[in-house]
């Protein structure tokens, strides 16, 4: 699968799913500024997994989005 990565308010989200011991995917993402003067990874802690990598990876995005969003970062 090719990494979705996509431009959000002046950041770089980068979905970064990781399989989990049980063959599922957990949602992480990689945030980097536009200027890279910032870059970090989050990982989801909700306890949700998803079958499929392509789930994981969109909700990696949506991750990195509220992150931004909600001033977190």
């Amino acid at each position: 699968m090719k990494v979705p990565e996509e431009q959000f308010r002046g950041y770089i989200l980068k979905a970064c799913p990781g399989q989990t011991r049980s063959g599922r995917w957990s949602a992480a993402v990689q945030i980097t500024s536009l200027q890279g003067q910032f870059s970090d990874f989050f990982y989801s802690d909700d306890g949700i997994s998803y079958i499929l990598e392509e789930e994981a990876a969109k909700e990696s995005l949506n991750l990195g989005k509220n992150l931004v969003k909600k001033g977190m970062i």
